[in-house]
């Protein structure tokens, strides 16, 4: 089965979230939609709750963060002008697509990294992403009008990132040009470190397993690799060993001298 017969993204762009997958609605965004639920014991304490850790253990615990190999302790956005390169097997995107990093813009009074496609897509596409967490907060076309807005943002990272870490994602976007609201989420998972041998060259990256959308065939699972060098998600695969759908970061260009 190839995924065009599961779902059709709305909008081709980095790490693709199968949001078109996940069309049916959720009235309350803090239940997770794949019916699991968070335990309590890693849900958060509700504010002035006796659980909720104080200024001083929060303090050491980011002190502690900083000093550990295995922790991200924040996020570092990739430099402005570099260029990645992905390749994919998703029969619903083009094979290979490259975007450049063209900075942060101020949009709503918050900073987003903005990345814009340059090959492979029929148009060009610019994708934002919050500064604090990666999060995806849409996508505009070459004239800044917006495709896709999530609100609130599709959290698949909360930095620092720790492995055992877990938390409900529950996003809600809306596409402009169909008029049409989605709704997803679930329970995402910090697992730990691996290290990456893709095209790009071998990369030390926190692997995270995302809820598995709506509608695709049992037993299949969603992971997604970031790498703190870059600053990015650089795989991105799901599957369940017959079905595997696959997006790797295939090359890296440095910004040229002078940008």
């Amino acid at each position: 089965m190839r995924i065009s017969n599961l779902c059709r993204p709305a909008v081709l762009a980095l790490a693709v979230t199968l949001a078109g997958c996940q069309s049916s609605q959720i009235d309350d965004l803090s239940t997770a939609s794949t019916g699991d639920k968070l335990p309590a014991s890693v849900a958060a304490p509700p504010d002035g709750s006796a659980s909720a850790p104080g200024a001083v253990e929060e303090s050491a615990r980011a002190l502690a963060d900083a000093g550990s190999a295995n922790v991200i302790a924040s996020y570092v956005p990739p430099e402005s002008g570099t260029e990645l390169t992905f390749r994919n097997n998703w029969s619903s995107l083009p094979p290979v697509i490259t975007y450049r990093v063209a900075g942060t813009v101020a949009l709503g009074g918050k900073t987003y990294l903005k990345m814009t496609s340059i090959k492979g897509q029929s148009e060009t596409v610019s994708a934002y992403y919050d500064t604090a967490n990666f999060a995806l907060k849409g996508y505009r076309d070459k004239n800044d009008k917006p495709i896709l807005t999530y609100k609130p943002v599709e959290e698949r990272y909360r930095f620092p990132l720790r492995p055992g870490d877990r938390w409900v994602s529950s996003w809600r976007s809306y596409d402009h040009r169909k008029e049409k609201e989605i709704t997803g989420g679930g329970i995402v998972e910090v697992i730990g470190f691996e290290t990456l041998k893709l095209p790009a060259g071998t990369f030390r990256a926190m692997k995270v397993k995302m809820p598995v959308a709506r509608g695709l065939p049992r037993g299949m699972t969603h992971f997604i690799w970031f790498a703190p060098k870059l600053g990015v998600t650089v795989k991105e695969e799901v599957g369940n060993g017959q079905m595997n759908w696959t997006q790797v970061l295939e090359k890296v260009s440095p910004p040229a001298a002078g940008s």
